[in-house]
């Protein structure tokens, strides 16, 4: 399962974004994010194209993030404030920031203010992969991260009842460890 987002501009300074829901480590779903930079703008049919970046490892990016991260991104979202993370693979660091901007639009005469947000993907602090989101697509990003941790959560689950088929009884001598 995936959601794809494509922002080409004729600055040539697009990208695009795809999300999706793949088997990640002990039988569990995963999120991936993966970004790449635009690379070249027809002006004649105003498109853009991304796939000749597509072997050029300095013009995308992948990332995978985990249960936490994906509520803490739901949380940004629903509550207008930053999320960041700090992730490191190999000999890459990569910062993920989502930041709340107010988008301002023409609706008939007057100007409105729509509540978008930007997800940013800088690795080794010099390979940035931008995207602007607007408020439908926060909205489905949103679902689709409920849906990953839905998924997840259903695995791991199943992997507790697979891996524990002796069920211990509570009692009033249990108490919390804490």
């Amino acid at each position: 399962m995936n959601l794809s987002l494509y922002k080409p501009n004729s600055k040539n300074t697009g990208c695009a974004f795809n999300f999706s829901i793949g088997q990640g480590s002990k039988n569990l779903p995963a999120l991936y994010a993966s970004a790449i930079q635009q690379h070249s703008w027809d002006s004649q049919t105003k498109k853009g194209s991304f796939s000749e970046s597509k072997e050029d490892p300095n013009k995308n990016i992948n990332v995978k993030f985990n249960e936490w991260e994906v509520g803490s991104m739901i949380s940004a979202f629903n509550n207008r404030h930053e999320y960041s993370a700090y992730h490191t693979f190999d000999e890459n660091s990569t910062t993920i920031k989502l930041t709340p901007w107010d988008k301002v639009t023409k609706s008939g005469d007057k100007s409105i203010t729509l509540p978008a947000f930007g997800i940013v993907f800088t690795r080794n602090g010099n390979q940035q992969f931008r995207l602007p989101l607007e408020p439908g697509e926060v909205e489905a990003l949103k679902i689709f991260f409920k849906k990953y941790l839905e998924e997840y959560i259903l695995a791991t689950r199943q992997n507790y009842k697979q891996n524990n088929t002796k069920t211990k009884s509570v009692t009033d001598s249990d108490e919390a460890p804490f």
